[in-house]
Formats: structure tokens, sequence, C-alpha cells
């Protein structure tokens, strides 16, 4: 590969993007300038140095990081590495190029990008409004997603972090948040972590599609907005089915104007119920397991759930065990001895996370009555 020629340098850098998912290669002005721009608007430019051995690579930021005092220190590397075995001079240069701007270059650019976007500043907006807990708080970051086509996407997430990692039980929450705040969210199976993008202007005519898996044999079933993976499947027709279903769900809450068309560890009359979202947080966050999360194995981790009290000022908090039979309100005295034990520490437990200023908590039988004083917690 001849870098002392702009075709050469330009067969370089198409070569490099390539391996690196970019959208498409430009000349810069200049015939020994190329940049390497992604879908997303990253952009790279190359710059051979004399004596044509060495190639330059420089992270355009846009303007608005230089008044935030935002910088990334340009990386060179070298045009002549060792080829492998069957690799020729110029593939080796450019997976060597490749994989210097992957592991030096893109994640920074990707972190400042992330500092400068509105869609981020939105989301850290909302989380703010999350108590921080000592070693315990919300994180904003990005993640490189694969594509189904076999090129990453990077994507924005949240997650509550705790001395034991993230949290699953608080994730729910995050994503409420979130879309209270006019945001789309992704909570893949099985996964702590929230993803979150702006709405698309146009809505598609599904949310949700079904594409080939891209980290094992199966079938992804991808979030658009997102870029998420929500689930793999084995079976392409059952996957189509449940983004099907999936798809129409979100339609109908989209109609509805509703943030959370459910919310698991709350019945359904009390979702919009600020106070009672509150409560529901504070359980999540000491670590208890919200009620109603489908990758969670409940006959082995009990889950709290709010309904509904006797009075418009009052709700009840049930300890949840699967399966029913197991203890739950009004059968309690049915499980065996260390369960009610259980049962009967972790109740005292809820009650006093929720023992606090404007409401009263009473432990009974079979859960915690908690009254609120004012205003009524009432949709």
């Amino acid at each position: 590969m001849d870098l002392s020629t702009p075709a050469g340098l330009e067969t370089l850098a198409r070569d490099v993007a390539e391996l690196l998912g970019a959208h498409r290669t430009e000349q810069d002005g200049a015939p020994d300038r190329v940049r390497i721009i992604f879908a997303d608007g990253r952009t790279l430019e190359l710059v051979p140095n004399r004596p044509r051995t060495r190639i330059t690579i420089t992270a355009v930021l846009p303007a608005e990081a230089a008044a935030q005092d935002l910088a990334i220190e340009p990386i060179t590397v070298t045009a002549l590495p060792r080829p492998r075995p069957s690799e020729t001079q110029d593939k080796a240069t450019a997976r060597h190029t490749a994989d210097h701007i992957r592991r030096r270059l893109l994640p920074q650019q990707t972190a400042v990008a992330s500092r400068l976007s509105a869609t981020v500043e939105r989301a850290r907006t909302a989380l703010s409004a999350l108590p921080d807990r000592p070693e315990q708080r919300w994180a904003v970051s990005d993640l490189p997603v694969p594509h189904p086509l076999g090129l990453d996407r990077w994507c924005h997430i949240a997650w509550w972090h705790t001395p034991a990692g993230e949290s699953r039980a608080v994730a729910s929450f995050l994503a409420d948040l979130l879309r209270r705040a006019g945001l789309a969210t992704t909570e893949p199976h099985g996964s702590a972590h929230v993803f979150f993008a702006d709405p698309p202007a146009q809505q598609p005519d599904a949310r949700f599609h079904v594409a080939p898996a891209s980290r094992r044999d199966g079938w992804d079933l991808v979030d658009q907005f997102t870029g998420a993976v929500v689930r793999t499947y084995d079976d392409a027709q059952w996957a189509q089915r449940i983004a099907e279903s999936a798809s129409s769900e979100d339609e109908a809450a989209r109609r509805a104007g509703t943030p959370s068309a459910d919310l698991p560890g709350l019945s359904d009359d009390l979702i919009e119920v600020e106070q009672v979202r509150a409560l529901a947080v504070e359980l999540a966050m000491a670590g208890h397991m919200p009620y109603g999360l489908v990758d969670v194995d409940y006959t082995q981790t009990p889950g709290f759930f709010i309904y509904p009290g006797p009075q418009p000022s009052m709700v009840r908090v049930a300890r949840l065990l699967e399966p029913w039979g197991a203890i739950r309100p009004g059968a309690r005295f049915e499980a065996p001895k260390h369960e009610v034990e259980r049962y009967d520490t972790e109740l005292e437990a809820y009650a006093r996370l929720l023992n606090g200023p404007g409401q009263t908590v009473a432990v009974q039988l079979d859960g915690i009555q908690v009254t609120f004083s004012d205003p009524s917690p009432g949709p």
C-alpha cells in the first residue's frame, strides 16, 4: 500500500472503515487527508506521516467540545506492521490501524459524544430525582451493541450501581423515570441495563423486529428505537409473534399517552401515584425485588407488591414468593417454619425502610399497611 498517493491512503481508509463498521469515507479537501465517517456522525481523520511509514489518526470533535474543554489526543501507528501468516501487508496495515482505533480512540470519542448529547443530558436530569445512597447511585454510559448486519452500534444505557454490582431491582424504575422524560427505553431480558434513546421523528410500522442472532444461533428480538436486543429465541416464528405482540403493546401505550402501562411491584391503579412509586423505589434500592419481572425466579427470590388499602390514603405492601401457596397474604402459616421466620424478618425490613415523614407504617400478619398523612395517594 503506497501511502504517498491519494489513492493508496483512500484504499487504506476504506479497508479500515469496513473493519470498524463505519458508514463511508471522504477526502478532506487535501490529497493527504481522508476521513472515516460513521452513521452516527463520529468522524476520524487519517494523515500519513513523512516518510509515509506512520499514520496519525485524529478524532474529529464537534465545535461544542472545545467550549467544554473536551479534547482527544491523536494517535500514531506504524504503516508497516508485521503481517500474520497468509496476510498481505495491505491487510496487516488496515487490521493494525483498526485495532488501535478501536482500542484507543473510539471509547474516548464515544465518551465525549455522550457528554455533549442532549439525550444523555435529559436522562441525567431525569435520574437526578432519585436519592443517592452510600455507595449506591445511578450511572449513565454507552455500550457497543452488535448489529444484526455485523456492525457495532453505540447505545446509551443507564443502571443502578451498588457495591454488589448492577441492580436488577431498580432497573424498571430507572426506565420509568426516563420514559416520563420523553425517552424510549428497553430492558433486555435478564439485564440490569436500561437502554434509552430519543423516539424517532417518524414512527416505524413496527417498533420491534426479528433478525438473525449476532452472538449465537437463533433470532434476536431487536428494539429499533434503542438498538437493544430484548431477548434471543431459538424459533423464528415464535420470535416473530413476540415481536408483533410487543409492537402492538407499545403502539397502544403510545396512543394512551402512558409512560408505564405496567410497573413491577405496583398494581395498575397505583402506577401514576408518585408517593407510591417512591415507596417501590425505596424497597428496590434496598435490594428487594419488585414482583412481576419476567426474568426473575420468584420461587427463590421473594418479590414485593404494593396494592390499594382499605382507604384512599392507605396502601398495602405484600411480600410474595411463588407458587402462590407459599407465603402469601392469608396463607402464611401454611409455609415451613423457617420460611415464616424469613417472611417476618423481611416484613420488618420493609417497615423500617418505609417509615418516614408524611407516612406511618403498621406491620400486619399479611403484609404492611402504609398510611399517608397528606396529600391522599389516590390517583
